[in-house]
């Protein structure tokens, strides 16, 4: 059975967001506010009971969550999903012509673009039970 790992959330406050669901809504922050520059954001992760939430505020435009952010103003940026066979279900994409990119040198774990999953970055990989 799949199961939902995380979720990013791209916001143009990150203090405020941080706000909203640590103290209002009882995630667990796990750390300080980093900035990524890899991804243009300052990010901070919180913990639910069954899930990490990453909180992203862009600061560079031309990085994706700046490019989300500036299209679509905030929200959910990206899914990531642990599935109990994740060279099974690349396969079962690519029968669909949906185009599973790789994540570096790790098979079991890669993303499928957003034009691909209904406006959702997907990143797929194994279950850290399996």
């Amino acid at each position: 059975m799949t199961r939902l790992a995380g979720l990013v959330l791209v916001v143009r406050n990150l203090d405020r967001a941080v706000a909203i669901y640590s103290r209002a809504l009882g995630f667990q922050r796990l750390d300080d506010p980093v900035d990524v520059p890899s991804l243009g954001a300052r990010q901070v992760v919180l913990r639910a009971e069954n899930c990490l939430l990453e909180v992203l505020e862009p600061y560079d435009e031309t990085k994706p969550p700046g490019m989300f952010l500036a299209a679509r103003g905030e929200g959910l940026f990206s899914l990531a999903l642990e599935v109990d066979g994740p060279a099974e279900a690349r396969h079962e994409l690519a029968q669909a012509f949906v185009d599973a990119r790789g994540s570096g040198d790790d098979p079991q774990r890669w993303y499928v673009r957003p034009a691909d999953a209904h406006g959702l970055l997907l990143q797929v990989g194994g279950k850290a039970d399996a």
